[in-house]
């Protein structure tokens, strides 16, 4: 009987150092998961604020827009403005240079008919008077002639020059807000692109401070089925014992019957009991040494499982490729697709046929064209032979030039520096000049944009493969 408590006692001590460490474990999970808790909700605050700033910026972004939009309108204007004063130039030098002919002929036949002495001559050599009058008056109307031509010449030559300095008035104006509309832009990307920057980065790290609390949670998970699994077998070492509690006390009250009915047997039996009690007692030290170090062992095992746990919750490092640099220059390739260079320099592209960050916020993101770089001026050629269909200054294009080709292709030459060379419904050949590189319209700096479409305004597609690039 008292060996049977022993082995009891020794037993409940063993399973309460089993499931007391596993408790302990779950507690210290739960404050981890308390604790991670508290970091996704201060995560979560943080990113409500920038989630506010974030509505503050969008108004910031809204003005600025406003601004690049008001901005592009005033250089459209100057643009516009300009354009009409390139044509009037135009028109007003080509008067003068034909006055200026006629002027140069008429002082020719004044020289050659008309000298200094012809008014003399003219009356001298009248056979009558009707007829010297006749010629002097003849003189006379030429000189005055001359006289008003030249006054009008002087005064088409005075405003010529006053047009001139009004365009380059006007085109350093359009410089000024090209530069103006450009660092407007830049703003309002840089400001967009940082507050996003920001709020990824809130978001990554409320994702990772969530992952690592689903983590926690399943160990514990894992330790509290540890826990339970630990307190079934309690249960069942309870009932093993109370069965062998009321085995023994059977057995007790056997040997207490038999002790009454033989005294003599009885003493010999206390004898022998006494004997194997020692004997008992021996075995029963040496079954508790063997348990206590079954114990320590356990426990030594649990403590390396658990260290094992905590320690096993590095995350796998992920290697990204170094971006490759992608060179954007390229010069068109022999094709035998009857599309040439549009450009006399080397074609260096800028910006790509496809989807793009909308430097101006007025475009969309699908660029339907390529850009090629160069410096203002740069003749700009007809890729392909055709009709143009539209020539002249449109707010987006800029001064533009649209060709229809013969295979049902479209071709698009935009923000060019002035009015094109060419007019609506002429029959140009490739590699004939329609205008000089510029950046008029809704461009930020000198430029090309150059575009392939299968309808006006519509359809458009790469054009890469048509000029070999």
């Amino acid at each position: 009987m008292i060996k049977l408590k022993r082995y009891t006692a020794l037993t409940l001590c063993a399973l309460t150092l089993t499931t007391t460490p596993l408790s302990a474990l779950a507690d210290e999970y739960d404050q981890k998961i308390a604790d991670q808790d508290k970091k996704i909700s201060d995560l979560q605050q943080t990113e409500q604020s920038a989630e506010d700033q974030k509505a503050a910026v969008e108004q910031q972004v809204a003005a600025v827009e406003k601004e690049v939009n008001d901005v592009l309108k005033e250089k459209t204007n100057e643009e516009k403005k300009l354009s009409d004063l390139t044509a009037k130039i135009g028109i007003l030098q080509e008067k003068i240079q034909k006055r200026d002919e006629q002027i140069r002929n008429q002082a020719r036949d004044v020289q050659t008919k008309h000298d200094s002495a012809s008014v003399v001559d003219a009356v001298i050599n009248s056979k009558s008077v009707g007829e010297a009058v006749k010629k002097t008056m003849a003189v006379s109307t030429i000189l005055t002639a001359n006289k008003n031509i030249m006054e009008q010449q002087t005064k088409d030559k005075a405003e010529l020059e006053k047009l001139e300095k009004e365009a380059e008035q006007r085109l350093q104006v359009i410089n000024e807000k090209t530069a103006e509309l450009k660092a407007k832009q830049d703003q309002l990307v840089q400001t967009k692109l940082d507050q996003q920057v920001k709020l990824n980065e809130i978001q990554a790290s409320i994702a990772t401070e969530k992952d690592q609390k689903e983590k926690y949670e399943t160990q514990k998970e894992e330790a509290e089925k540890k826990r339970q699994a630990a307190l079934k077998a309690l249960e069942e070492q309870r009932k093993k014992e109370e069965e062998a509690r009321e085995k023994a006390q059977a057995e007790v009250e056997k040997q207490a019957k038999k002790a009454a009915e033989e005294a003599q047997k009885a003493a010999e039996e206390a004898e022998k009991q006494a004997a194997a009690a020692e004997t008992a007692k021996q075995k029963q030290e040496a079954e508790i040494a063997q348990l206590e170090a079954q114990q320590q062992e356990q426990q030594a095992k649990q403590q390396q499982e658990q260290a094992q746990t905590v320690t096993d919750t590095g995350a796998a490092q992920v290697t990204t490729n170094p971006t490759v640099p992608v060179t954007n220059e390229s010069k068109p390739a022999a094709n035998s697709s009857g599309w040439s260079s549009p450009l006399s320099i080397g074609l260096v592209v800028t910006s790509p046929f496809g989807p793009r960050q909308d430097p101006t916020g007025a475009s969309g993101t699908q660029h339907d064209g390529i850009d090629f770089a160069g410096s203002a001026g740069t003749p700009i050629m007809a890729s392909k032979g055709g009709t143009v269909v539209e020539a002249g200054f449109h707010w987006s294009a800029g001064n533009h030039v649209i060709i229809q080709h013969s295979d049902g292709y479209y071709s698009y030459y935009m923000h060019m520096v002035s009015a094109p060379s060419v007019s609506v419904g002429s029959e140009v050949g490739a590699g004939q000049v329609l205008g000089g590189m510029g950046t008029t319209g809704n461009s930020t700096g000198v430029h090309l944009h150059f575009g392939v479409s299968t309808a006006l305004w519509s359809g458009f597609v790469n054009p890469a493969p048509l000029l070999g690039v």
